[in-house]
């Protein structure tokens, strides 16, 4: 049996709220504003998180988990607390100017302070389970599944940004969802922890990832799947080809105005790589996070610049405009931060070596050379969550399911064993 002891999560009614927010209302949120304001509408990423910690945070002052009754303290504070909003919204614009030299240092500090929103939530309401990833990983599919009908049958391809958002992000999402079915095995820790979810959910996951068509998914997909996943080897290898086959197809799908955001990644990627070849002192400093990347545009990538990010090139490149996680971290912050986050990752994963845990780094890693990650709020969140769940040790079988205790014998009367033989 596991020595290791773990903090206690306890659950309540708002344990899994997040997961709610980034697989059901960040991407039926981002269908909306496409649909009113037009396809490259985005919905503002923070905003919902920012609601969600205003939600927390007027839960968490009528007690842990919101348990505690309304009265006059709550009324009070809550009322503080709304004034305190009230005076961020008017005065936002002063505050932001005020802000404004820290800005770039806050938006590259994102995965800083998601991790601490996450802690902060898990400490307070819970941790979400198994189930609950696998529940709104089912509600994405479904979602992912349908959105993928209806566009194929309008543009007679597959675009690579949907109604619904950017099929690596979804992809990434689902990723997690995927890594949180697999089944707990005797890799476990010697602890107890339940099997949860439906089978109908975890096959409309597994489908949902073949139609998003993300190459980094599909990778991450096939490799946990066909290393961890259940049924016979044979299934999981087949459905690791088809991933693989999709890979291939992906190439050849004719192409849309939302695959510059691809062309655009790629030839960051090889510009970055250059800079670093021609100044190495660069992969221990990182640039400067206010200024522009010292990327020069040639002709024939400026039309699609323009149409992957939406602005000119005469303004430049600036880090948030880079798509890919370990490029933009390791032109931010030099190599030590990349280098760093996965030493540490690993070094909790040895630590309690679960199939969900090394479902879950073979997703950052992959997920990491394309999607933001761990700079959009969603994904983070997502994969935060996972991993603590990942490395919590479940309770111990006894402590789980105590058994019952056998009632004591009936005495025989004048027997020896009623006598009172404490010393004297």
């Amino acid at each position: 049996m596991s020595s290791t002891k773990s903090a206690t999560w306890a659950r309540g009614g708002l344990t899994a709220v997040p997961l709610a927010v980034a697989y059901g209302a960040v991407p039926l949120g981002t269908a909306i504003m496409r649909g009113l304001l037009g396809d490259f509408a985005d919905l503002p990423i923070y905003i919902p998180w920012l609601l969600l910690a205003g939600l927390g945070t007027l839960a968490a002052l009528r007690g842990k988990g919101g348990s505690t009754p309304f009265g006059v303290k709550f009324l009070f504070q809550g009322m503080l607390f709304l004034l305190l909003c009230t005076g961020l919204m008017v005065y936002a614009a002063d505050i932001t100017a005020a802000l404004s030299p820290l800005l770039p240092y806050l938006h590259e500090s994102a995965p800083a302070v998601i991790l601490l929103f996450c802690l902060l939530w898990a400490g307070t309401f819970g941790l979400p389970d198994r189930a609950d990833f696998q529940r709104f990983g089912a509600l994405l599919s479904l979602v992912c599944i349908i959105d993928f009908a209806v566009e194929v049958f309008a543009y007679q391809t597959v675009p690579t940004v949907r109604w619904i958002g950017n099929a690596d992000v979804l992809s990434g999402l689902l990723v997690v969802a995927l890594c949180a079915s697999l089944k707990p095995g005797g890799n476990q820790g010697g602890c107890h922890e339940p099997d949860q979810g439906k089978a109908a959910w975890r096959a409309m996951i597994l489908i949902a990832l073949l139609t998003c068509l993300s190459r980094t998914g599909l990778f991450a997909a096939a490799w946990a799947v066909l290393c961890f996943g259940r049924g016979k080897a044979r299934y999981r290898l087949l459905y690791a080809l088809t991933c693989a086959v999709l890979i291939f197809v992906s190439f050849l799908l004719p192409p849309t105005a939302s695959d510059a955001i691809r062309y655009a990644d790629y030839w960051l990627w090889v510009e970055s790589l250059r800079l670093f070849s021609e100044n190495s002192a660069l992969l221990l400093t990182g640039l400067p996070v206010t200024d522009p990347l010292p990327l020069a545009f040639p002709p024939g990538m400026s039309a699609i610049w323009q149409a992957a990010t939406g602005q000119s090139p005469l303004f430049g490149a600036y880090l948030p405009q880079v798509p890919s996680f370990w490029l933009r971290l390791t032109l931010g912050w030099g190599m030590l931060a990349p280098v760093g986050l996965l030493t540490v990752v690993f070094i909790l994963l040895f630590r309690r070596l679960t199939r969900m845990g090394a479902g879950l780094v073979a997703g950052l890693f992959a997920q990491g050379m394309t999607t933001p990650l761990l700079y959009d709020p969603a994904t983070a969140a997502a994969i935060t969550f996972g991993f603590l769940l990942a490395l919590s040790v479940p309770r111990e079988r006894s402590a789980a399911a105590p058994e019952a205790v056998a009632p004591a014998p009936p005495v025989e009367a004048g027997s020896t064993d009623e006598w009172n033989l404490r010393p004297l």
